[in-house]
């Protein structure tokens, strides 16, 4: 059978393009190497209980391509959208009710929060309006233009200024990741939201409703199966060779995994380059036997998410009783966690470790890059994944999506819409 689009990868954005094309009447088929959806977004399963294994909160995927795939996303409610604790120990509620939250930074001393909260929201908003939706992502330069002169100019100055200008220090590690104070504080708005929560069920629940839906639509899947090579003739992508060395036709084909996969995939015709290097992060999730002693502002708001100095942690079990046992998640090492949980040892069964280094090997992520691409100045806006691609890449028909293009990673699904819409663009649909 020759198809309308052939997607290589089931990540949510391969499942979200799929929809959207799939919407317009297109024949779509989705190939994924691993047994399962949702590419970082997935669900693991230790002895019966499950857990977020990669991405672990969703807080970044707009309501709008929410409404427009026909999906809801089943997440925990909570009145605080996180929990921070700084060095020294104080606690910070992130109420998600604005006269609270404002208040509360108040009662820290930190009476410029309120305008630094103000400009974050209206670069959003402007992002949102003018540049997030595109099906030709803007450079960094039309950027700097758009907010020339104004207020919003901060965001094209390095995060640290940005930070220092309206917090004090202790408080500053909530708002950045430490690689974020020499970028562009537009990276640290990027990351900025009020709407992180828990879904019920892990966020393999994510890949899972977005293929539910594809298939309502008529898309097609083949799991467990890689893609080799794409069959470019004459410089037009024509379909894929599979590693059973099965050749499937297409008229389009998007790469929706790393963008650095294609320099094999095309067997070197494509260039995409990615620092060498591999982050040193951890990722520990924690099956437990029974829960450990929690702290009071755990015990006050279980059903969020805590940024601790070691690391952001959740304990969804305690809201989530489908997951069938206890679970910790801890974007940092459990070792450190016992810190803020002295007898964790003592109620621990099992720990999952996730690196960058088992990240590429798992999850075919190159370098083990969660963002597939740097988010660093260079592969910000139209640099990602090379510079004047978009959406596109020298190679007709040959389309690419995912983390690796505009807007950049998390879980967000505008890049996978995005794609979708440059190709029913192209075609005139």
């Amino acid at each position: 059978m020759k198809y309308d689009v052939i997607i290589i990868g089931a990540g949510h954005n391969g499942l979200v393009s799929s929809i959207y094309l799939a919407q317009k009447g297109l024949k779509v088929l989705v190939i994924e190497a691993r047994n399962r959806p949702g590419g970082m977004s997935d669900t693991e399963e230790y002895k019966g209980v499950k857990y977020s294994r990669a991405s672990y909160v969703l807080g970044l995927f707009p309501k709008r391509i929410q409404e427009e795939l026909g999906v809801v996303f089943p997440t925990v409610d909570s009145d605080v959208a996180d929990v921070f604790v700084t060095e020294d120990g104080k606690v910070v509620n992130i109420w998600r009710n604005k006269e609270k939250r404002l208040e509360e930074f108040k009662r820290l001393g930190q009476t410029k929060y309120p305008k630094m909260e103000e400009l974050l929201f209206k670069i959003k908003e402007k992002i949102e309006k003018e540049m997030q939706y595109v099906t030709k992502p803007p450079s960094f330069e039309d950027f700097m233009k758009a907010v020339e002169r104004t207020e919003l100019e901060i965001f094209t100055q390095p995060s640290r200024k940005f930070l220092n200008e309206y917090l004090d220090k202790e408080f500053q590690p909530y708002f950045s990741y430490g690689f974020m104070y020499d970028l562009p504080a537009y990276v640290l708005a990027y990351y900025f939201s009020l709407d992180w929560k828990i879904v019920r069920g892990g966020m393999g629940k994510v890949g899972e409703i977005l293929m539910n839906r594809a298939k309502q639509l008529g898309v097609d899947f083949i799991f467990n199966t890689k893609v080799n090579e794409i069959i470019i003739k004459d410089n037009v992508a024509t379909g894929v060779r599979t590693n059973a060395d099965k050749i499937i036709e297409s008229k389009i084909v998007i790469n929706a995994v790393s963008p650095v996969l294609l320099n094999k995939l095309t067997n070197g015709l494509l260039k995409v380059y990615h620092p060498e290097f591999r982050p040193g992060w951890k990722r520990d999730t924690l099956i437990l036997r029974e829960l450990p002693n929690l702290p009071d502002y755990v015990r006050n708001h279980p059903d969020t998410l805590f940024t601790l100095p070691i690391g952001e942690v959740t304990i969804p079990s305690t809201v989530d009783n489908s997951l069938g046992g206890h679970v910790m998640t801890i974007m940092g090492s459990y070792e450190e966690a016992k810190e803020f949980f002295p007898d964790l040892e003592k109620k621990v069964v099992h720990v999952d470790r996730l690196d960058a280094y088992k990240l590429e090997r798992e999850y075919n992520a190159p370098f083990g890059d969660m963002n597939h691409m740097p988010m660093y100045t260079e592969y910000l806006f139209d640099g990602r994944p090379v510079k004047g691609w978009g959406y596109t890449t020298p190679v007709k028909n040959l389309y690419v999506t995912g983390s690796g293009t505009y807007p950049g990673g998390q879980v967000t699904g505008v890049p996978g819409r995005n794609a979708a819409m440059k190709i029913i663009t192209d075609l005139g649909i």
